[in-house]
């Protein structure tokens, strides 16, 4: 009975209930009730056309946990603003642009706030993103989804007839800072043509779990609830852990990513600077190896047929045979594990010998109709998913090892031979 009468004055007048009497949202009402309490309240600023404090954005991203202090705020309030104007599809390829914004495949992505000013009627929209360039160049190049006020209105009048104003946050970042600007932005009238005065654009990487072990799955070395503090805090950059998830890669040789915890695995208990100092040496480590000469493995496409070259030139030289073929494309192909003059290219680790030398085989059973298949070498193992899923064999060590499912539909099991 009390719940129903509380929900009815809560649905009549936002002034029954007083925020500073709940004391958290999120647990009484859920996330999607808290975030009707912070539109609200957001709401109730417009009307009020207040002046907007740290304090007021935080009640209002109350349901997020972000938080912004008053001096961090102004800070960045008072950062330049990069003005963009005569706008049009080289805009993303100019000189300026690119110094300040930088492009999709920029090593360093940086994030920030960006605002819209419709020229003719001043009508302003204001979003963040924690990688603008890709955020920004959906727009020019019209891949947004068609929602809202802004995207249909480009779409009418073209992206000539609006002003740009970015506000980069690459200098002294702290994860989030762009979704407490974007929400102070959001709790002034101006920005007419934003439908919702909510940030609600968790969705995206910034929310999504990540978890980094070593390839066996021993340790657990980082996670963080937001894949961003792996780009900013560990120089990892996004496209390396996505492969990693998709396809089961390795990072460094050395670690793979999964966005789901394990019970059980002990955590490494370093800290962010420990952990930066042994990647960097860990990367040292691989270029120092990608010096020396290099075995490549390659499998036929069409009928599985697999060949070990003792270099790239040897590899390059069979290719040749077949269709123009150069190192550097080679090495692409490698790195994108696509088919390249109908092959599977990849190269032969010391850790992927032939299974005869290990006196093993690899067991892979697909348990929805329990069929198994034996192979013998956790290489052959691995380039039998090709070209469904590119994976590597000691990707397949790691998951024999672990007992997980790979690709939540194989189980992949070992027999130790006699090996005399």
């Amino acid at each position: 009975m009390k719940n129903s009468c509380l929900k009815k004055k809560f649905s009549n007048s936002f002034t029954y209930l007083s925020f500073r009497s709940i004391v958290n949202w999120p647990l009484v009402l859920g996330k999607k009730g808290s975030l009707r309490v912070s539109s609200l309240l957001a709401n109730k600023f417009l009307r009020e056309g207040k002046h907007i404090t740290a304090t007021d954005v935080n009640k209002v991203l109350t349901f997020s946990g972000i938080k912004i202090t008053q001096d961090e705020l102004d800070k960045i309030l008072n950062k330049p603003r990069i003005k963009f104007s005569n706008l049009d599809s080289n805009t993303i390829k100019s000189d300026k642009f690119l110094e300040y914004i930088g492009t999709v495949r920029s090593k360093i992505q940086v994030p920030g706030v960006y605002i819209w000013t419709h020229v003719s009627s001043d009508s302003m929209y204001v979003g963040s993103s924690s990688i603008l360039a890709r955020r920004l160049i959906g727009y020019f190049n019209n891949t947004h989804q068609d929602t809202g006020k802004l995207i249909p209105l480009i779409k009418k009048e073209g992206i000539n007839a609006f002003n740009l104003e970015v506000i980069p946050l690459i200098d002294n970042y702290i994860v989030n800072q762009e979704v407490s600007l974007e929400q102070y932005f959001l709790l002034h009238s101006k920005f007419n043509l934003n439908t919702l005065k909510v940030v609600n654009n968790f969705s995206s990487a910034r929310s999504k779990p990540l978890y980094m072990y070593t390839k066996d799955f021993s340790k657990l070395i980082y996670s963080s609830h937001i894949q961003e503090d792996f780009i900013f805090k560990l120089k990892i950059h996004h496209t390396i852990f996505t492969n990693s998830l998709k396809k089961g890669t390795l990072y460094l040789g050395k670690y793979i990513f999964s966005d789901k915890p394990i019970v059980g695995i002990k955590e490494s208990n370093m800290t962010e600077e420990e952990i930066n100092i042994m990647l960097n040496k860990d990367r040292l480590e691989e270029k120092d190896v990608k010096k020396i000469t290099r075995k490549v493995l390659i499998k036929n496409v069409n009928n599985n047929e697999v060949k070990l070259f003792n270099s790239v030139t040897d590899c390059i030289n069979y290719l040749n045979n077949i269709a123009p073929s150069n190192k550097s494309t080679l090495y692409r192909y490698i790195e994108s594990q696509k088919p390249y003059n109908g092959f599977i290219c990849q190269w032969d680790s010391e850790k992927t010998v032939p299974v005869k030398d290990k006196a093993i085989e690899v067991n892979i059973t697909n348990i929805s109709d329990g069929k198994m298949v034996t192979y013998s070498s956790f290489r052959k193992a691995a380039l039998s998913f090709a070209p469904d899923y590119i994976t590597t064999g000691s990707t397949i060590k790691a998951f024999a090892e672990s007992g997980k499912l790979f690709k939540d539909k194989y189980k992949i099991s070992i027999n130790t031979k006699d090996n005399k």
